[in-house]
């Protein structure tokens, strides 16, 4: 008889995994749940719905209560369930035979052939047979008199024929996408997402749902789950038999694939097709005219606007211009060249200059005005000006930005003539003075004037510290608040005697002899290997040479925030098991187990609850802590908090 017909009833043990037709990976017993870019998540539930917010779902035979964030039925009202997202499939690795020659692919076992060389069975963990050919599932015993595997719980079934292990470079099964290969002895099948996997059996039938395959003289019953036999002989060229199908069992479960291996690529550029390509670690979106677009993120989420893009994990709010995550976040600033000791004023024309790091603007009387900000906009009231990036809100008056929160315009200054005097900074009183950029802070506990690194900011009561313009100072934190906006406060520098270094316009922080960047910045290297200037003082310049966060953050360049770990709760909360009696005052976790009121339910695994000690804590992936409202699980099980920066442009 011909062993492949029978031989890979076991196969349906090989994925313990769910495949997502992404291509993503969740966990036995998740459901994949589609997203706006294209890509799929995980419900930790099985056959869970998902909701249309993207980011929960609930349990099977459930309803997603939007307005509530619960899920609801006819009898029951349950908290719903985060989804995840999906691991990277990894590549099948082979199975090594004791000879250290021989290999078999993943999912099977190496079992040595009568003439002392190695074959694969094909199922993980099986039983080789006495007699060297055939094989069972794990915890059965062969009966090789009546040909069958014997098991006390599920009975008997065929035995099954091993095939030859491969030795180690041999040929592979190259598939039509000439990037994807199978071990030989295998088959390339299409999977959903485009990409190929691999039946682990010669000339087999793809099945047509692009998950399973069937024997060769087999067809896919889908309905059933199962292959069943033609009703042609079925041969074994290589023994030389024929099997009349009435000696052969009507049919066999069906054959799950797995993923086929990817040829060793090169750390080049990331190809969006075969004409097109983005640089490494940026994301190939397509532009409204069709044509690809790079995102300056790796693996990005392709907003459908078709002109922006959101980092990993995070959804695109067409409505708010924001990427929503788990936590809510800023963009973080680029930095840009700093400033080369050459030009102190900017020429308007031939009789008029600004200062160096402001904007000449035309006034009413169309004589020249200066912007206090370096590339500003210039309003239509011919008054005021807005920084880079914003637009004049002439109604409001204000400054707009897509995704920064408003802010107050700025109010011209007269212009200089050409042949008058720079000026380097402002006056605090008749001795002392500031940078141009700056502002002056009276330091009550030294009893002198100090400098805040901001134009127009607010001084603190203590005199330290300051805080930009529309932000005030936070008495018990310190940091500066902004509705629900957050960002560390700056401390004030001693201003300096008239006469010194500073009115000379020589306070400025220098990156080398040719390059600077003004008082209370920081000298940070771009990619082209020039300066940069980051807004902040003393700040800490991130690794990827573009952005910078506050001193005392670290830069994530995965999420694309500045991360300050929290002096509380520095260790994550170990979960507590949930009670399952009915009292009253509990929070439901599911129909049968309970935490309470100031508790939060996480699950411990599929069918398992616990409690965290938090009223609307953050359950951490890994099942087993949990982190209080506003923090984030990192992996060395502690809570981190992420603070939403707002900065300003860089001076140029």
């Amino acid at each position: 008889m011909r062993a492949s017909v029978c031989a890979l009833v076991c196969m349906l043990s090989v994925c313990s995994a769910l495949i997502c037709p992404d291509g993503g990976m969740c966990d036995e017993g998740n459901t994949c749940c589609w997203t706006p870019s294209g890509g799929y998540g995980c419900c930790p539930l099985p056959n869970a719905e998902c909701c249309s917010d993207h980011l929960h779902c609930c349990q099977e035979g459930t309803l997603c209560d939007m307005e509530h964030g619960t899920c609801v039925n006819k009898t029951h009202t349950l908290e719903w369930v985060m989804r995840v997202a999906t691991k990277q499939t990894s590549l099948p690795q082979a199975v090594v035979c004791p000879d250290q020659e021989s290999e078999c692919p993943d999912g099977t076992t190496c079992c040595q052939l009568p003439d002392g060389t190695w074959g694969c069975c094909p199922m993980p963990n099986a039983v080789c047979c006495e007699d060297k050919q055939h094989c069972c599932p794990e915890n059965t015993t062969c009966d090789l008199t009546h040909s069958k595997c014997l098991s006390a719980m599920l009975g008997s079934t065929p035995l099954l024929r091993k095939f030859p292990a491969l030795l180690k470079g041999g040929q592979r099964v190259t598939c039509q996408d000439k990037v994807s290969t199978c071990p030989d002895d295998s088959t390339c099948c299409k999977l959903a997402n485009g990409s190929y996997g691999c039946c682990p059996m010669p000339n087999a039938v793809c099945c047509n749902d692009y998950v399973h395959c069937c024997p060769e003289g087999t067809t896919c019953d889908l309905a059933h789950g199962s292959c069943d036999l033609t009703n042609e002989p079925v041969c074994d060229p290589s023994e030389g038999t024929c099997a009349d199908p009435v000696d052969l069992p009507h049919s066999v479960p069906l054959v799950k694939k797995v993923p086929a291996f990817q040829r060793p690529s090169q750390p080049a550029n990331q190809k969006c097709d075969p004409s097109f390509s983005c640089p490494q670690d940026d994301t190939c979106c397509r532009m409204a005219s069709g044509s690809w677009g790079c995102c300056p993120l790796p693996q990005a989420v392709c907003c459908e606007d078709h002109l922006h893009c959101c980092p990993h994990d995070t959804l695109c709010n067409m409505a708010a211009g924001t990427c929503d995550g788990v936590r809510s976040t800023v963009p973080w600033v680029s930095k840009t060249p700093a400033v080369a000791l050459v030009s102190e004023n900017e020429r308007c024309d031939e009789t008029s200059a600004c200062p160096a790091g402001t904007t000449c603007c035309k006034d009413k009387s169309g004589t020249w005005t200066c912007c206090l900000l370096p590339r500003a906009v210039c309003c239509e009231d011919q008054e005021h000006c807005c920084p880079q990036g914003y637009k004049c809100d002439v109604a409001h008056e204000s400054c707009e930005h897509t995704s920064l929160p408003s802010m107050p315009w700025v109010r011209k200054q007269s212009a200089l003539s050409v042949e008058s005097a720079p000026q380097y900074g402002h006056k605090c009183d008749d001795q002392t003075s500031c940078p141009r950029g700056s502002t002056c802070c009276y330091m009550a506990k030294f009893g002198k004037w100090g400098c805040c690194p901001l134009p127009q900011a607010v001084c603190c009561g203590d005199g330290d510290h300051c805080c930009p313009s529309g932000y005030t100072c936070d008495k018990e934190k310190p940091v500066c608040v902004k509705g629900e906006l957050q960002t560390p406060w700056f401390r004030t520098q001693p201003a300096m005697i008239r006469g010194s270094e500073v009115t000379h316009g020589l306070g400025d922080v220098k990156c080398d002899d040719t390059t600077s960047c003004a008082a209370g910045t920081t000298c940070c290297r771009l990619k082209t290997g020039k300066w940069g200037c980051c807004p902040l003082a003393q700040a800490v310049c991130c690794e990827d040479h573009e952005h910078c966060c506050p001193q005392g953050y670290t830069c994530d360049l995965q999420s694309g925030t500045c991360i300050k770990p929290s002096p509380a709760h520095t260790a994550a909360l170990v979960l507590v098991h949930a009670l399952s009696d009915h009292d009253e005052d509990e929070a439901r976790c599911d129909a049968t187990r309970r935490c309470s009121k100031s508790q939060t339910c996480c699950r411990i695994s599929d069918a398992e609850w616990a409690c965290c000690p938090f009223q609307q804590a953050v359950c951490c992936k890994d099942m087993k802590h949990c982190c209080p409202k506003g923090y984030t699980c990192d992996p060395e099980n502690r809570c981190t908090k992420a603070s939403p920066l707002t900065w300003w442009d860089n001076s140029l």
